[in-house]
């Protein structure tokens, strides 16, 4: 994705949300930073490797979550990669699936995220306003990992396009060629997979900013698969 065509997306994102610039473009300099240790060239050619040619399932942490993931494993005749959107990094390990690519901000379970980097799932940890303390507490325990941003990319945060970490693992995912892209829990609606934030039992309603930016997930999804000839299914709630 080149800036100057995710640029308009992202001020228009920026308006919707009065997101603060100036601090995306910090946290994006702080990660940089921070993987300068990190030689980022294998990594995205693991991560190349790991989605090119195969089907692909994007899990986001909707409630639905779980009864998609095993419908899938219901006679399945095909090996799919798995790809979490954050949280829901969660009920894959929770279900005993192998987590081949992970997108985080780390809202998620730390410990799930430390877990699932682990046993080798290759970690797109992405930078934001929000999340710069996260970043600083839990990138240099990550070890090799890529970097993802918002804003204008560096040689260590990578722009794919994408706001929230669902919609960007599309992103990601797509511009490796994936022979299919299937998505899992991607809900959009009113209620919040509980993997979503770590401090909730059970699944629980999106206030209004959530909706939000679960209509401008669901939108950036649309419109990239209006944009590629890669085959996309959506899973029904």
């Amino acid at each position: 994705m080149r800036w100057t065509d995710w640029q308009p997306i992202y001020l228009d994102i920026v308006d919707k949300l009065s997101l603060d610039p100036s601090s995306d473009r910090e946290a994006t300099r702080l990660l940089t930073e921070l993987l300068k240790v990190v030689n980022p060239k294998s990594l995205l050619q693991d991560l190349e490797q790991r989605i090119k040619g195969k089907t692909v399932v994007i899990c986001g942490a909707g409630p639905s979550l779980e009864t998609h993931l095993q419908s899938l494993g219901v006679g399945k005749l095909f090996k799919p990669i798995y790809v979490a959107a954050d949280g829901a990094v969660s009920a894959l390990l929770n279900l005993s699936y192998d987590c081949s690519v992970l997108v985080t901000d780390l809202d998620g379970n730390l410990d799930d995220i430390r877990e699932a980097t682990r046993r080798d799932s290759l970690t797109i940890v992405h930078a934001h306003g929000d999340n710069m303390d996260k970043i600083m507490e839990i990138v240099p325990s990550l070890g090799a990992v890529l970097g993802s941003t918002q804003v204008e990319p560096t040689d260590r945060a990578f722009l794919w396009g994408g706001f929230t970490d669902g919609d960007r693992a599309c992103h990601i995912v797509t511009a490796y060629s994936p022979r299919r892209v299937i998505l899992a829990g991607m809900d959009f609606g009113d209620t919040v997979g509980k993997w979503s934030k770590p401090m909730h039992e059970f699944h629980f309603p999106a206030d209004e900013r959530k909706r939000i930016k679960l209509d401008i997930a669901r939108n950036l999804i649309y419109s990239l698969m209006e944009h590629t000839d890669i085959p996309f299914t959506i899973l029904g709630v």
